[in-house]
């Protein structure tokens, strides 16, 4: 990929030494995700006080590797995972079997696709954190989904989601640096992301570079790519009163602010009707 632009980065994706190894986008995640990631709390306090107004039992839609999954079980809450790579989901069971034993009876975890999983429960609260619904690349899929969550709800239960807020002026193809960090195993890796528009079919695809590198041992790139549909505002109220949800509050940010043009994200709770 050649990314030298005017006025932009001139660091070439392509152009490395390493021994270069393109994962599958979910296997990628769950090997670095926790690395990354480990130390944002925001989302998990936010989706925690909304489960302190609607009590147990919760749904985690997509809980990836159970960073959030976790936390509600070590709160007190029972809380279904569901996720559809298994990648991620040997992960989070990995790490829950280090957990106490309460804690371990708190969780069910269950592969599945959210658009068709069948569950034998309901909830007073769902909800797909950190831009997972963005993974649902049609509307035909978001409404799938939408419709089966709400299946899973009690009556006036709750669902919550949040997006990050579509920036269409992002340059495509640059590559910009995420960070840099050293692993237990003494690992030492660089995260770079480029990024594409599709704006006719409202999707982006976003490409990972993992440089990995150690004393021993010759770097490695590892790469990853994958797409994501994005949203705007008023589309997400109304994919949800579409899908039998009413949009009871929205946020700019995890703290609660309301929602405005140079918000990060979108956030919005839903009740069911």
């Amino acid at each position: 990929m050649n990314t030298s632009r005017a006025g932009e980065s001139s660091f070439d994706a392509s152009d490395t030494s390493a021994d270069r190894e393109m994962l599958d986008p979910y296997e990628a995640s769950a090997r670095y995700y926790d690395l990354w990631h480990e130390d944002f709390h925001d989302d998990v306090e936010f989706y925690l006080r909304l489960a302190e107004r609607t009590g147990g039992p919760v749904l985690e839609c997509m809980s990836g590797t159970g960073r959030v999954l976790i936390p509600f079980a070590r709160a007190g809450f029972e809380i279904t995972g569901v996720d559809r790579s298994a990648t991620m989901m040997d992960r989070c069971t990995t790490k829950v079997s280090f957990e106490r034993a309460d804690v371990q009876q708190r969780i069910e975890l269950h592969h599945g696709d959210v658009e068709d999983i069948k569950l034998d429960r309901k909830y007073r609260l769902a909800f797909m954190p950190f831009n997972s619904f963005l993974h649902l690349l049609t509307t035909a899929d978001q409404e799938k989904a939408l419709h089966n969550v709400r299946d899973h709800l009690e009556g006036g239960g709750l669902f919550s989601f949040a997006v990050f807020s579509p920036r269409l002026d992002r340059p495509e193809h640059l590559v910009r640096h995420r960070g840099t960090r050293v692993t237990t195993q003494g690992e030492i890796i660089s995260w770079f992301e480029a990024q594409t528009f599709d704006q006719g079919n409202q999707r982006t695809t976003v490409t990972y570079f993992y440089d990995v590198s150690r004393q021993d041992k010759p770097m490695r790139r590892v790469t990853t790519e994958f797409t994501l549909r994005y949203l705007f505002y008023r589309e997400a109220q109304e994919l949800l009163s579409r899908c039998g949800f009413e949009v009871i509050e929205t946020y700019g940010d995890y703290r609660g602010g309301e929602f405005t043009a140079t918000s990060p994200i979108m956030a919005f709770v839903a009740r069911k009707t």
